[in-house]
């Protein structure tokens, strides 16, 4: 994870720790309604977040170098 912001760092965790945990409940969960959860918001919410630490990390690496850019 080097050259990530802590910010990325956090929603990466987040997303780790999600991705598990959601794991452990769908694996207990075996019903149209967990099928239907997940469809409509589990498999959109996994690529917004990755979107999100990529956008993340664009601004961090735009925000550095505007305060190259400044000093």
């Amino acid at each position: 994870m080097r050259g990530m912001s802590n910010s990325d760092r956090l929603v990466i965790s987040a997303l780790k720790d999600f991705q598990r945990q959601w794991e452990e409940t769908s694996a207990l969960w075996h019903d149209q309604a967990r099928a239907d959860f997940e469809k409509e918001y589990i498999q959109e919410l996994l690529p917004a977040a990755k979107t999100a630490i990529a956008a993340m990390g664009e601004l961090d690496r735009l925000l550095k170098q505007a305060i190259q850019d400044c000093s």
